[in-house]
């Protein structure tokens, strides 16, 4: 605009200019005549662009306010000069090339998740005829090296556990059924599932739910979630120089809300670390002592009970300590998260 009017201002002078040079009136009305026929012309000229481009314009601003309807920013229907037909068929290519590349990563992920899958399975195999193999009465001489072998085993049966997990939570939609589960039943298993490990370093665990309290979620999610806390909770504790060693589980019913409870009477979780528990592959302070620490533990915990939409937090003091939550919600459909 300021561009036009300074050339429009520059021909009118140069026209004036020569007028007087050559000694001829040239009246002031007719420079301002002149100024105004332009001014018109330039006004219509700004109207009609403005009418060109205002439902296009308008048309990117709500598509730029919805950006989770990907269909109609690329169906784009306002188009109308060169501009705006380009601008939309190189939105277009690229969208093209975008999603050939994604379906070839959805591709190369789909296989990968097959293999972890059917590696995990083989190499559960083994593991249970170990667990066969320890349970030959013939090899009680054997009994200290026989618990050595039985331990390590556990180890690596949770970490095929873990692996396992970790890849079905990509299709995390695929993969759950949600049902009435009794909770005290769901903490049993899992203390029949620990009970070497509980056995061996001293630990006694105590379930407290006063009636059978059943929530809605996945079984086997669920109690993933409630394993790894458990072990956690041993892994944690049995360094702990206590005649008598307990791991609590607590079920309250808080009216809108069922509240589990985990308390351990372990090292605790330092200060410092406590934001970070539910981050991928964080151990912490405690982690780094251990071996057996991979960080992802409480994060697939967390990313479960997230899917689930269930709640789960902790509080922790250090050297009397960890009590673990995982809230369950009354009334909240499992189906619409």
């Amino acid at each position: 605009m300021l561009v036009y009017f300074v050339n429009t201002f520059l021909v009118i002078l140069v026209m004036y200019l020569t007028i007087i040079i050559k000694q001829k009136r040239f009246p002031k009305e007719n420079v301002f005549y002149a100024f105004m026929i332009s001014l018109v012309l330039f006004s219509f000229f700004i109207a009609y662009d403005y009418l060109r481009n205002r439902p296009y314009y308008k048309y990117l601003n709500k598509a730029a306010s919805s950006s989770n309807d990907l269909e109609a920013i690329l169906n784009m229907t306002e188009a109308k000069t060169n501009e705006q037909l380009m601008y939309n068929k190189i939105l277009n290519e690229t969208y093209k090339i975008y999603n050939g590349k994604l379906a070839k990563y959805e591709e190369n992920q789909k296989n990968y998740i097959y293999f972890v899958n059917q590696w995990v399975h083989q190499m559960k195999t083994p593991v249970s005829v170990i667990n066969l193999l320890l349970q030959d009465n013939s090899l009680e001489n054997y009994k200290e090296t026989l618990e050595s072998i039985s331990e390590e085993n556990e180890k690596i049966n949770r970490g095929l556990e873990l692996m396992l997990f970790n890849a079905r939570l990509s299709q995390f939609n695929l993969d759950f059924k949600v049902e009435k589960v009794d909770l005290k039943v769901a903490i049993r298993k899992v203390i029949n599932d620990n009970k070497k490990s509980l056995i061996r370093n001293s630990i006694f665990p105590k379930v407290i739910c006063e009636e059978d309290i059943a929530v809605e979620t996945d079984y086997k999610w669920i109690s993933f979630v409630i394993n790894q806390i458990l072990v956690n909770a041993i892994k944690y504790s049995k360094d702990v120089p206590l005649n008598e060693k307990y791991i609590i589980f607590k079920v309250e019913d808080e009216g809108s809300r069922t509240v589990l409870s985990i308390e351990d009477q372990g090292i605790g979780i330092p200060k410092e670390d406590r934001s970070r528990v539910f981050n991928a592959f964080f151990t912490g302070t405690n982690g780094r002592k251990t071996s057996e620490s991979t960080g992802m533990g409480m994060y697939l915990s967390k990313k479960i009970c997230d899917e689930l939409g269930h709640g789960l937090t902790f509080e922790s003091e250090v050297g009397k300590g960890t009590t673990f939550f995982i809230i369950f919600y009354k009334g909240k459909n499992i189906f619409k998260l």
